[in-house]
């Protein structure tokens, strides 16, 4: 049965065509402007200026704009009323805080989930994938790609669990985290990967119970951690 949501290859309307040929650079501009965001290329609470976004990143003002407007509703960046964005401020220890129970609400189920569904194939490169620490990676701080290391393992699980919405809600709660920990200096790199790898075991060997308590205990221990950097740091 044919999905009616679905364009069709064979005769794509002009506005099918114009939107797929616009999107991976609007995502392009989306990565870039993250990146930028989270190696404190601005501060928060600065003013973007589009104009001189477009002479940075070199494209019109369209995918700039529209990227910006996937950041506010992430809530990295803020639009007032009739003035341009501006870098969110950076949320409070007791607002990380909230947001990491919330996270505790929702991840372990995630965990549990991708260990139902995961296939040994899909579990064996999940496994490699929590062992490699991000090696390999190369463009940014070492602070930032332990941010990427981090973010794509638990999109992995999350995607193996088959949730979208879930998924796309853990993103966004995501990069409040990594902007917190970036900000503050928090390496958690060498203790990351052996949580990881004890998720990944796990649902590789289809135990959601396992899966579930380690994802619990990895979140409840880099919380742990960030209370340890922010009481150094006062």
């Amino acid at each position: 049965m044919t999905d009616p949501y679905r364009l069709h290859a064979a005769s794509p309307a002009p506005a099918a065509l114009r939107l797929t040929a616009r999107q991976p650079l609007v995502l392009d501009v989306y990565d870039a402007l993250v990146d930028m965001l989270m190696n404190h290329d601005f501060d928060p609470g600065e003013r973007l200026n589009i104009d001189a976004l477009t002479r940075t990143l070199g494209v019109s003002q369209t995918p700039i704009r529209e990227a910006m407007a996937r950041l506010e509703a992430e809530g990295l960046i803020v639009k007032e009323p009739r003035r341009s964005y501006t870098v969110a401020p950076l949320i409070t220890l007791d607002e990380l805080r909230a947001l990491m129970d919330l996270r505790l609400l929702i991840e372990p189920s995630a965990a549990a989930a991708a260990a139902r569904r995961a296939s040994p194939a899909e579990g064996a490169d999940l496994i490699a994938f929590a062992r490699s620490g991000g090696a390999g990676r190369h463009g940014g701080t070492a602070n930032r790609l332990d941010m990427i290391y981090d973010a794509t393992f638990h999109d992995r699980v999350a995607a193996l669990g088959g949730n979208s919405w879930l998924r796309d809600s853990l993103a966004r709660l995501r990069s409040h985290v990594h902007m917190y920990r970036l900000y503050h200096h928090a390496r958690h790199a060498a203790a990351t990967t052996p949580e990881h790898v004890a998720i990944a075991e796990p649902i590789a060997a289809n135990d959601p119970d396992a899966a579930a308590e380690a994802m619990r205990r990895h979140l409840t221990e880099a919380m742990e951690r960030i209370d340890e950097v922010f009481a150094r740091n006062r």
